[in-house]
């Protein structure tokens, strides 16, 4: 008979007790230092440096199901948006991993649209799986107008820190100041010179964007300008006026006839001299489709963008912005989450986090 090759005896996963071994400290050391313990802030660089070198090239990895067991906390949050791929809210969840990781822990990113493979209702399809793996507590980032059972999702998991208002009592969140954003970039163009200033917005139907129109009318006011209506674009009257994602191709598309539509109305028919954009997709559609009627941005028409996505500097000319400080955001969504984790949830106004936006000067305005 052929002889048989000896079978190869499987190697074991590293442990923690090898990690320890490894960098020369206790085994608790190296659980303090790995899952982010209370010690593991006043050990040296030189011993936190060890411990994770050694966990990497061992390829360790936490026994998170073994940890839950023993009442420990998996180190884990889940977070809800509606797509990571989206250019509204991708700045946005890459912060709150990061600042997640800052803390020693990590983020099960999880996409409530575009995958019907895991049933008709992909936000509670989540919310179960969030509790079958046993996440400290969840961030949910997901568009108000996108569809999802937000009380269930609280009633589920009571340490749950959303991005804007849920509109549900009691609920912690952060939340940019739209009122203040337009009324950073409205002041900015009027000690520009500019006097015929327009406002596109997606919608007037919902509270985050009649923010904006607040903040518009509020320092039209300041600056002794009349408000004219003429020269506020609603996009809800002419169908989807922002970009979404087609579910067969996964690809963000944008109705460019909208923003024809807007400079229709804002400039040829009220004659804006400058346009405070829903968002930089807007305000990018705006510049290319106002160069294609010879309308020159900024010597004519100054345009000023909301979001300061990356593509803000690619833009000809460089987008004048609103930055939406997503890193602020993510510290303050991450710091409420582990007050909710730790039993010292906020009370109170400190519920509501308001991020102050920023006005980041390029050269369209």
């Amino acid at each position: 008979m052929p002889k048989t090759e000896p079978k190869q005896k499987r190697k074991r996963p590293a442990t923690l007790t090898d990690v320890a071994k490894a960098a020369g400290v206790t085994r608790w050391v190296a659980g303090q230092v790995i899952n982010g313990g209370t010690a593991n802030s006043r050990c040296s660089k030189a011993t936190r440096d060890r411990v994770l070198l050694a966990s990497q090239q061992l390829n360790y990895h936490p026994n998170h199901a073994a940890r839950r067991l023993c009442g420990k906390r998996s180190q884990t949050f889940g977070l809800l948006v509606a797509s990571a791929g989206d250019p509204l809210r991708s700045f946005l969840v890459q912060s709150l991993d990061v600042e997640a990781v800052r803390i020693g822990c990590h983020t099960l990113i999880s996409n409530t649209i575009g995958n019907p493979a895991v049933g008709s209702d992909q936000f509670r399809h989540y919310i179960d799986e969030f509790t079958r793996l046993g996440v400290d507590g969840v961030f949910c980032a997901v568009h108000r107008w996108w569809p999802g059972d937000r009380r269930a999702l609280v009633q589920q998991h009571p340490c749950t820190v959303f991005y804007e208002d849920p509109g549900i009592p009691d609920a912690c969140y952060a939340a940019v100041d739209r009122a203040a954003a337009v009324r950073l970039a409205v002041g900015h163009l009027a000690e520009k010179g500019r006097r015929r200033i327009g406002l596109a917005v997606m919608t007037l139907s919902r509270p985050t964007h009649c923010a904006r129109l607040e903040g518009y009318r509020a320092e039209l006011s300041v600056r002794g300008y009349e408000f004219d209506k003429r020269l506020v674009f609603n996009g809800e009257p002419h169908g989807l006026a922002f970009a979404w994602c087609e579910e067969d191709t996964r690809r963000w598309t944008f109705p460019v006839e909208v923003v024809d539509r807007a400079i229709g109305q804002l400039v040829c028919d009220a004659g804006a001299d400058a346009i405070v954009a829903h968002d930089d997709f807007w305000a990018a559609a705006l510049i290319r489709r106002l160069r294609a009627r010879g309308i020159q941005v900024p010597n004519d028409v100054a345009v000023v963008g909301y979001l300061n996505h990356y593509l803000a500097d690619w833009t000809d000319p460089a987008l004048t912005t609103i930055d939406l400080d997503h890193q602020t955001a993510a510290k303050a969504m991450v710091a409420m989450l582990e007050k909710m984790v730790e039993g010292d949830p906020p009370n109170g106004p400190d519920r509501v986090v308001p991020i102050q936006p920023r006005l980041i000067l390029r050269e369209s305005a």
